[in-house]
């Protein structure tokens, strides 16, 4: 859908959030209407749109083919008899030999060609941390009301006129990764969270009050394991680890803003106007992954920090500002 340029308002309503394999795993500005993403962006999919009573989850569509993977010398796949998850292109054997040089003989070290001294194994599969797959979460989980509810404030305005008005963006599903380490450090990812339609919102700015939903919303991280948090090793070895991230998490939001009434169209027309992969960021908080690598949750409890700004053409300044509430994914 077309961005339409509204007088004096809009893209008013352009306030837009960021929409959770094996083991692991900013305040943002923007000016005018069209807004260019950073060198990096991922493709987005398909965007499930919600009620209050149902969900419809995204379909990722699949490729396959008929021809055979290359074999031969130059094959760097593992062999069928390892269950170690090496990294392409290691073949150390399972014999008495040190491939890694970390102290643990090749035929018990659960990752022959990467060092890992301690063996982290979170998932318990057999495979080091350091050379297993991410720990992926595509499910949303939680309990009603609060079910996954991440609560923001939107403020748009222009001159001395503004309107501010709570927002609840409520996620549905997506694709969140944690990765970790063999010494004491968790990266967390964000790739993609997808969010339920609002219910209807509204904003008065005195010359015009509008109602408007926004929908088809979702976030997009651009930067994969920028974002780390600390683990402890008797806390990794009960099947729990916790810590604070350490940075904000850079995300690019999509969606639409569709004004469903306006007291004046000459000023705020009804009707839908796209937002595409405008830069935000989530900001810090207390990541926690439970039983083994099955969920994550992520706790922000924020007031200051800007998700989402933007300056319109038309001198109109959108804010999503602060971040409560935790996220909930499983696997």
């Amino acid at each position: 859908m077309n961005m339409r340029l509204m007088p004096a308002f809009a893209c008013l309503l352009a306030v837009a959030l960021p929409g959770c394999g094996d083991d692991k795993g900013d305040d943002a500005t923007a000016g005018g209407t069209s807004t260019t993403a950073p060198d990096g962006t991922s493709s987005s999919g398909q965007v499930p749109t919600t009620t209050d009573d149902s969900t419809t989850d995204v379909v990722v569509p699949t490729t396959t083919t008929d021809d055979p993977q290359p074999t031969g010398p130059d094959d760097t796949s593992t062999t069928d008899d390892s269950t170690t998850g090496e990294p392409v292109g290691c073949q150390a054997p399972a014999d008495d030999q040190d491939e890694d040089a970390d102290g643990v003989a090749n035929s018990v070290d659960n990752c022959r060609c990467v060092p890992n001294s301690n063996q982290l194994d979170f998932d318990g599969n057999t495979v080091g941390n350091v050379c297993d797959e991410p720990l992926t979460f595509t499910l949303a989980d939680g309990v009603p009301p609060e079910f996954n509810k991440l609560a923001t404030n939107a403020k748009a305005g222009m001159s001395i006129i503004s309107c501010q008005f709570p927002v609840d963006l409520i996620v549905v599903n997506g694709d969140v990764k944690v990765s970790l380490d063999d010494t004491g450090t968790a990266k967390f990812y964000s790739a993609r969270l997808n969010f339920a339609d609002t219910p209807e919102l509204e904003c008065n700015l005195g010359l015009v009050n509008v109602k408007l939903r926004i929908e088809d919303f979702f976030s997009e991280g651009p930067d994969p394991f920028v974002v780390g948090f600390p683990f402890t090793i008797p806390d990794h070895d009960s099947g729990t680890i916790t810590g604070p991230t350490d940075s904000p998490h850079s995300i690019l939001v999509s969606g639409i803003i569709n004004v469903t009434e306006s007291s004046n169209e000459g000023l705020a027309p009804k009707g839908e106007n796209a937002i595409e992969m405008v830069p935000g960021a989530f900001p810090t908080g207390v990541a926690t992954v439970s039983g083994a690598g099955q969920q994550i949750a992520v706790a922000f409890d924020n007031d200051d920090s800007v998700i989402f700004m933007q300056t319109t053409m038309g001198g109109i300044e959108i804010e999503l500002r602060g971040l409560k509430g935790t996220l909930r994914m499983k696997q």
